[in-house]
């Protein structure tokens, strides 16, 4: 049903709404704009996770065709730096430790899937400069797609204390799950909402679940959730999605805060199962992007 709404949603749209070669232009109020948006999201997602049997009756047969990752620029950005680590783990692991460690698994399972112009940035420096230099060099390098790798903190009034290898330590067991985020005044927003979906999706192939926590009503939170399938929310100012003028995803991969979830996102299982739902996210992805049918390449292992 929820196809079918998207598809009547964009009949409607289609009609009133701009168009170029790169993508669609919407001007106007800022709701209707949004509304578009999330309809072109959806309505791209739609071709990716339909059956082919029941594709094949909404639209004229074309002929079958795979992504040829060879040609396809991804950008995996390790969230952080060396310098200013981002968050700390219930068990005192920095965030910059998790995020490093997925990106190069991450690197490595669509680089054997064929997608060898993944590009891994690892960018240094203490202050904000950092996070202009990933966007300056993502968009001289002409990158398809930009995915920054993040794993998640929670507000302090969740926290409690415990202690661990003799230290009192903060952490919080409220709350866990991935989270994805993109941001309305990225050019490509219509883009970048499809990966956040085609993302979503695979990691719920996967059995991961997005954590709700970002709509909590207390300062910090409040985050709209564009996509309640995907697990797909708004984060305008981000600079890494705001200021990147190619489709651009932030991925919140875990909770590192909350103990269960930090063992879990120490084991190489579970990250493989987030490696290969954004391998066949981006598979998918980079078909759209080049007009043509996902390949079956990466559901090499659905679970």
């Amino acid at each position: 049903m929820r196809h079918v709404l998207a598809m009547l949603l964009w009949r409607d749209l289609r009609a009133t709404l701009p168009w170029r070669a790169g993508g669609l232009l919407m001007q106007g109020m800022q709701g209707a704009a949004s509304a578009a948006i999330i309809a072109t999201g959806l309505w791209t997602a739609f071709w990716a996770t339909t059956p082919p049997s029941a594709a094949a009756e909404a639209r004229p047969r074309l002929p079958d065709a795979v992504c040829a990752p060879e040609r396809f620029k991804i950008v995996l950005d390790v969230g952080h730096t060396v310098e200013n680590q981002g968050a700390t783990s219930a068990r005192g692991v920095r965030e910059y430790v998790f995020n490093l460690r997925l990106a190069k698994e991450m690197e490595k399972a669509l680089t054997d899937a064929g997608f060898r112009q993944t590009h891994l940035f690892v960018t240094p420096g203490p202050t904000k400069a950092q996070l202009f230099k990933r966007v300056a060099r993502a968009n001289a390098l002409g990158a398809d797609l930009f995915l920054s790798i993040h794993h998640n903190d929670v507000q302090e009034r969740y926290k409690e204390k415990w202690e661990h290898e003799g230290a009192s330590r903060p952490y919080s067991d409220r709350f866990a799950g991935h989270s994805l985020f993109v941001s309305r005044m990225n050019p490509r927003l219509a883009e970048s909402l499809a990966f956040g979906h085609l993302l979503g999706i695979e990691l719920k192939k996967q059995d991961l679940v997005y954590t709700r926590h970002h709509l909590e009503d207390v300062p910090g939170e409040r985050r709209q959730l564009l996509d309640p399938e995907g697990g797909v929310y708004r984060y305008d100012n981000l600079v890494v999605l705001r200021y990147t003028s190619v489709p651009a995803v932030l991925m919140e991969a875990g909770i590192i805060i909350n103990r269960a979830e930090e063992l879990l996102l120490e084991t190489p299982e579970h990250r493989d199962r987030i490696a290969q739902a954004t391998l066949a996210a981006v598979d998918r992805f980079c078909a759209l992007q080049q007009g043509r049918t996902p390949s079956r390449r990466a559901a090499r292992k659905q679970t």
